[in-house]
């Protein structure tokens, strides 16, 4: 049976690092839908043409997702699923082409987070641009996994300094 592994947590929190283990252990394909972001449209690309990119995208790798479960093979969606209504969503639509979903919470302090986001920015020229200001501003639309969503799922305490 595959399974559909959805990675939940802020930006910064170590969701690739973390998703890259997951592949080998699961023996999973990863779809990050920032690394299309940046291979298609670059670093830094302005909040409306961002978001409505990251729609088309976030569609394409939902698509992908889908192909690929059905040859046999694992996924992992690295893309965060922030919010309750993301993850109702995710789990309703990937209910249609999977059996088994399995959420991986990732949970780190925002200081350190925040830290790693904006050293990551400074120091890798193929991340996208986030400045501290941007990492502010969407904090408050992150919401952790509650125990009332009824979800599987396995936690992780991400507390690797930088």
């Amino acid at each position: 049976m595959t399974t559909l592994h959805l990675l939940c947590g802020y930006m910064g929190f170590g969701k690739s690092t973390i998703a890259r283990k997951l592949a080998l252990q699961y023996n999973a394909v990863i779809l990050n839908d920032d690394e299309f972001m940046r291979e298609l449209f670059g670093r830094n690309l302005p909040e409306p043409q961002f978001r409505q990119s990251h729609k088309k995208v976030s569609e394409f790798t939902w698509k992908l997702a889908e192909r690929i479960l059905q040859t046999g093979t694992n996924v992992i969606l690295d893309r965060g699923f922030w919010s309750k209504q993301s993850r109702a969503y995710a789990v309703q639509r990937a209910r249609y082409f999977c059996d088994s979903i399995l959420f991986h919470q990732i949970e780190c302090d925002m200081q350190t987070a925040k830290n790693r986001v904006l050293l990551r920015t400074q120091s890798d020229p193929s991340a996208l641009e986030i400045n501290e200001n941007t990492f502010d501003l969407f904090s408050s639309r992150y919401e952790p996994i509650s125990p009332e969503e009824q979800l599987d799922v396995i936690y992780y305490k991400n507390t690797l300094p930088l």
